[in-house]
């Protein structure tokens, strides 16, 4: 009896091994995750008021808080973006990008939101 409790321990511990795993190679593979860029604020919709930033003219931008900009890359490649998360930080562009969206090094100035200023 022993030894058949002691093998459904094992596999148990086998069993949970296997799922963490599984859950940390998921989670690596997702790259920057949702959380961080919900600390840089949230994909939006194009619209016409959104300022458009071309990354061939630049290799930063500066933006305000609570801005949608419009981000043009390569072939006319182009995504759009609101800065309301962490304010008054800079933020590497490819942590919001979408996959293959450019190869620049492109880096985004956050202005701090003034609602917190003092």
């Amino acid at each position: 009896m022993r030894s058949y409790m002691s093998k459904i321990h094992t596999f148990r511990q086998a069993a949970f091994a296997v799922s963490i795993a599984a859950t940390l190679a998921s989670a690596s593979a997702a790259g920057v995750s949702s959380k961080e860029q919900a600390l840089i604020g949230q994909p939006a919709p194009a619209t016409a008021s959104a300022r458009v930033i071309d990354l061939s003219a630049s290799s930063y931008a500066n933006v305000s808080y609570g801005e949608t900009v419009v981000f043009r890359g390569n072939g006319g490649n182009q995504f759009t973006w609101t800065f309301n998360g962490v304010g008054g930080r800079s933020w590497d562009l490819a942590k919001i990008a979408p996959a293959g969206f450019s190869d620049k090094q492109f880096r985004v100035f956050v202005s701090r939101n003034p609602l917190y200023r003092s």
